[in-house]
This record gives C-alpha cells, sequence and structure tokens, in this order.
C-alpha cells in the first residue's frame, strides 16, 4: 500500500521547546549532514546492520521516513520510521533514533509520528530500540525482546 508524502505540521509547544517535523525527500539534502552523525551511534549499537547510505537510500526510495526535532536552528534528534505491512495489519516502527534533550521533544515527535502513521491507514506502532525508550513512551507495552548473537562465516 502506498505511503503518503504529504507534509505534516511543524509541532512547537511554546517557545523555548523543541520543534519536530517531518522530513520531505526534497529536503533531505538540507539535513543529511546534521542527521547523519546523530545517526551514528544507534547505528552502531544495532551491530552495523545498515550503513548511513543505506537509512539515505532507504529514506530516497521511500522506504523509511526521518522525523528531525531542532532547536534554536541546531538539530537536536533523527528518528528513523519504516512502515511494516504484515498479513493481518500495517505497523509503523521506529527503528532508529539518537540525539540529545529527549526530555525536550519526545512527546511532541511521537505525536506527529502517529498521526502521520493514522494517515497512513497503520493500526500499530512498533518501536525496536534498547529498553530505555520505555521510560519516556510510557503508552507503549514491552511485548518482544530481541536477541542477537553473531555468527562467523568460514
Amino acid at each position: 500500500m502506498p505511503q503518503a508524502q504529504t507534509q505534516t505540521k511543524t509541532s512547537n509547544t511554546s517557545s523555548s521547546a523543541s520543534q519536530v517535523s517531518y522530513v520531505p525527500i526534497k529536503n533531505l539534502d538540507k539535513v543529511w549532514f546534521h542527521v547523519e552523525p546523530l545517526l551514528r551511534k544507534p547505528l552502531e549499537i544495532d551491530g552495523n546492520a545498515y550503513t548511513p547510505k543505506d537509512i539515505l537510500d532507504g529514506l530516497l526510495n521511500k522506504k523509511m521516513q526521518l522525523w528531525i526535532a531542532w532547536k534554536d536552528e541546531k538539530i537536536q534528534a533523527a528518528i528513523v520510521t519504516e512502515i511494516v505491512d504484515y498479513p493481518q495489519l500495517r505497523a509503523c516502527r521506529w527503528f532508529l533514533a539518537g540525539g540529545t534533550d529527549i526530555k525536550d521533544w519526545i512527546v511532541p515527535i511521537q505525536e506527529l509520528v502517529e498521526s502521520w502513521a493514522q494517515q497512513n491507514n497503520v493500526q500499530r506502532m512498533e518501536i525496536v530500540g534498547r529498553k530505555g525508550w520505555g521510560r519516556w513512551l510510557k503508552q507503549y507495552t514491552n511485548t518482544h525482546t530481541v536477541l542477537m548473537k553473531e555468527i562467523q562465516n568460514e
């Protein structure tokens, strides 16, 4: 099912709060230089399953979506989501996030992503990440644990 590429509203709860926004493909070239460093550490934590170029390609090919938070013209955070079509439902999965000052942007970015997901016929939100996300996203339930083991190929 195609995804709506409509511009979502920028959210700003007060003059001192962070602003959050979906980044349309046409604006990736303006922010990627600032976003890529924020995503490097989470990519390493994830075991380098993706490179920054893989993420950029996924964004350009409309397989992933980029969300940013900024304050005083400085990007504080970047979130990458993807739509997952299961046989019985559609999910929006947060799978990559990096940044600083999470308390400034987590609520508005969550609301913005979930609103966009509803516009795209999503029935479930998913987050793949470290346990610490549960402290910030209290409405989410921890239903799975991901275990990983590297296998050496001979």
